[in-house]
């Protein structure tokens, strides 16, 4: 069905193979394709105040098995890939977590190290918060997932995750970010 569906909704098209022209395979509609770069690199303005260097707390609650703790340390975000993705940048490697997706008109975050999972937002930013949901498996246990983002200010944000427990959404831990100077 997604060949059909990309077919028919005009985003690809039969076109020559890159490495057997004479070879007719599928390939992008460059009609269709039309805009997106200027989309994308509009909307990914919305997130570029991330980059810089920043300070933060992870606060997690008590349970049954742990005590209440706050971790605290410092990171780096940066703008990559052309500035089509939003990566936090780790012992000089940088690690693609946040774009926007002009196709699907959605933002999506994922994670590929300890955590993994690729959550999205398809309503975006409303004010000053976004919210990302989806599967994440956090070092072997899978959940529906719940990142909310507060931009406080230009200096300042935070986000709370989230888990899905029936028809709730339960706190994990809270994360507060400030600008390093």
């Amino acid at each position: 069905m997604l060949m059909e569906k990309l077919f028919a909704s005009g985003v690809m098209q039969m076109g020559a193979s890159r490495v057997e022209p004479e070879r007719l395979v599928g390939v992008f509609n460059p009609a269709a394709l039309v805009g997106l770069p200027v989309l994308r690199a509009a909307r990914m303005k919305e997130f570029s105040w991330i980059a810089g260097e920043w300070s933060y707390e992870n606060v997690v609650p008590a349970t049954s098995a742990n005590p209440a703790y706050v971790d605290v340390g410092g990171g780096r975000f940066a703008l990559c890939e052309n500035g089509n993705w939003i990566c936090m940048v780790k012992d000089g490697r940088e690690m693609q977590q946040i774009t926007f997706d002009p196709f699907s008109r959605q933002w999506v975050y994922v994670l590929m190290n300890g955590a993994y999972g690729m959550l999205r937002s398809r309503e975006g930013w409303i004010g000053n918060e976004i919210t990302f949901t989806g599967t994440m498996t956090m070092l072997g246990i899978e959940c529906a997932w719940r990142m909310r983002w507060t931009k406080e200010s230009e200096d300042r944000f935070s986000f709370v995750n989230e888990e899905r427990d029936g028809d709730q959404w339960i706190y994990i831990d809270a994360w507060r970010f400030q600008r390093i100077r």
